[in-house]
């Protein structure tokens, strides 16, 4: 598998995740908060065992976690959490915003694999730039995988914590202390 099918694959595969679960409103369950870290980790599982780490490539990583985790915050930023007054169960709201982001981040590592292969300058300055910075190819896909799981990690903590600070509903008690934030 090309490098490009690749990344269409992993980014096509995440993406599609991301909206069939997450897109549109949505009952906010254990399961919401599970299947985005499942998928992401199998993934993460596969591309970074026998990832390269010697100190540059562990900065490369650190930036993809830091650009991850700034998404992840957008991400968040465009989903609504809302508990429904009748019932007390707590429901997400992810719509044009939401996508937006997802397809930038999506798009993004697609045109930089895209250009990589295909258009000669990039190609050279790539090179030239992680020669001088002695950052090895294999560095690559480890960058977009943690850049992935830093995301969405990111987004399901953060959207934790805001559950958590929503008032109890019709259920009162459903969701006070010590119980779980994603039954309601």
């Amino acid at each position: 598998m090309t490098d490009m099918e690749q990344a269409l694959t992993i980014s096509g595969g995440i993406f599609a995740v991301m909206m069939l679960t997450q897109y549109g409103r949505r009952k906010y369950d254990l399961h919401k908060v599970l299947m985005p870290i499942g998928t992401v980790s199998a993934v993460a599982y596969f591309y970074l065992r026998g990832m390269p780490t010697q100190h540059v490539d562990v900065v490369v990583y650190l930036v993809g976690a830091a650009i991850g985790l700034a998404c992840g915050v957008v991400a968040t930023l465009t989903t609504g959490v809302e508990r429904d007054p009748a019932s007390g169960r707590v429901h997400t709201r992810c719509g044009a915003g939401f996508v937006a982001i997802w397809t930038a981040v999506v798009g993004l590592r697609i045109a930089f694999i895209y250009a990589a292969e295909h258009n000669t300058w990039f190609r050279d300055h790539l090179g030239t730039f992680m020669t001088e910075h002695q950052i090895v190819q294999d560095a690559i896909a480890p960058f977009f995988v943690i850049m992935a799981l830093a995301m969405v990690l990111t987004r399901v903590f953060l959207l934790l914590a805001r559950v958590r600070l929503l008032p109890a509903g019709a259920q009162g008690a459903a969701l006070t202390q010590g119980s779980s934030p994603v039954r309601g």
